[in-house]
């Protein structure tokens, strides 16, 4: 095990408004008082507007395929119609395609919708495929006649799945993008030159949902821009994921492993374990309104994460890394674990064998070496909706070696990269 040039004092102080007493608080609250050795005004909890003109219309379409994975065998193409169609995914070794899949439900084919879903399973990984996808508008849906619209599509796109066990794998990760595109753009081009097999969006990317079309804006740029039509991509529920009129709609624009917003899948040699922490105050705040339910929740993912940590893919794994948009570990926040809820007294002791934690949320970048703040692994955790403090991470793992990069605006690393070999 190697830690890269530690620097004293990377890890920043955070200063609580009040002592910490609710049992139930995940994390306090960003409006407290904070000392940041990069910017006093990077915590903010406001949304950005989308700063960008979206990517130009295409014929029905109202947003163009990308991919999600949910296993080095299988890939999810999602896409959004204009009109409600019957649509399916044409694939294949090569632009000849020769294979369709489409999707059912209890014997019934998805139809007369205008958010598709088609789920490609026994593909080999990390290989190079070939799809399009197709889908007829439904002009009228009778019991016994439809009447169909001329078909339409897309161009064939080749993607590769993720990498099996046996092969490197390399990840951008975003966070705290709070629907700001530009920012985004900028980011990305820190990344450009970085060949990556897939990306994540670690929460709070999409500020508050209030309506479909603004989300759907984003999402365009956001898989435009990590070129999701042939590079899968992982979106995760921050706490901003979870307020809005939209809240509730936004997973179907999602395709996650189990169809939970908590999940676990491989990639080269890394076992990743996405979890979602809800929201950051007790059910019953009154932000809320009484319309949350996190405490009920996080015991069903509770019990998932028992079954996953005892899992061979998990045990057997080369290289665990955990991503989740909430901290457990920061600052001052190390309380201990007799003031936490069961659930929190639970994980540490569940996820102690982990190699790496990856966070956001706090819009304060940040280094814990483990053990520094009661964390049995280290804990990086990217930076905010700001110029001066937004991050992108670059994570990249072979069969000896793990290592992450962070980087600001500018390509600088932020800190000195982490560093784990076998």
């Amino acid at each position: 095990m190697k830690l890269n040039s530690l620097i004293a004092g990377l890890a920043v102080v955070l200063t609580l408004a009040a002592p910490l007493t609710a049992a139930d608080v995940l994390i306090p609250d960003l409006n407290s008082p904070v000392t940041d050795v990069v910017a006093l005004n990077a915590l903010t909890t406001g949304v950005s507007e989308v700063t960008t003109n979206p990517p130009a219309p295409v014929p029905g379409f109202l947003q163009t395929p990308y991919l999600q994975s949910l296993s080095p065998t299988s890939m999810a193409v999602l896409w959004q119609t204009r009109e409600p169609a019957y649509g399916w995914v044409e694939f294949g070794p090569t632009p000849a395609l020769g294979a369709k899949q489409d999707a059912s439900v209890h014997g019934l084919r998805t139809a007369n919708v205008t958010e598709h879903r088609v789920v490609l399973d026994g593909l080999r990984p990390g290989t190079n495929y070939w799809y399009r996808v197709a889908f007829k508008p439904i002009r009228k849906f009778q019991a016994y006649k439809v009447e169909f619209g001329p078909e339409q599509g897309s161009a064939p796109v080749a993607f590769q799945t993720l990498p099996g066990p046996r092969q490197p794998m390399t990840t951008v990760i975003f966070n705290d993008l709070h629907n700001d595109t530009m920012l985004f753009q900028q980011l990305r081009r820190v990344a450009d030159e970085t060949r990556f097999d897939f990306s994540v969006f670690n929460g709070d990317c999409f500020a508050d949902p209030a309506a479909a079309q603004p989300v759907l804006t984003t999402m365009a740029a956001y898989t435009k821009g990590v070129q999701a039509d042939h590079r899968p991509a992982f979106f995760l529920r921050g706490n901003h994921e979870t307020r809005g009129a939209y809240a509730r709609q936004l997973p179907a624009l999602m395709a996650w492993p189990g169809d939970r917003p908590y999940f676990a899948f491989s990639a080269g040699p890394v076992r990743f374990v996405l979890l979602d922490l809800g929201e950051d105050k007790p059910d019953d705040h009154s932000e809320y309104s009484g319309l949350i339910d996190f405490t009920r929740f996080r015991r069903k993912e509770t019990e998932w994460l028992k079954h996953e940590v005892a899992s061979r893919e998990y045990r057997k794994a080369t290289w665990r890394v955990l991503v989740h948009h909430i901290p457990l570990y920061w600052g001052q926040f190390a309380v201990a674990l007799t003031n936490r809820p069961p659930w929190q007294q639970s994980w540490p002791g569940l996820l102690k064998q982990a190699d790496l934690a990856i966070s956001g949320h706090t819009h304060v970048r940040a280094f814990y070496p483990a053990r520094t703040v009661g964390n049995p692994y280290p804990v990086v955790i990217g930076g905010g909706p700001k110029t001066n403090t937004a991050t992108v991470m670059i994570l990249e793992a072979d069969a000896r070696r793990l290592k992450l990069r962070v980087l600001d605006l500018n390509g600088k690393e932020v800190f000195p990269a982490f560093e784990k070999t076998r």
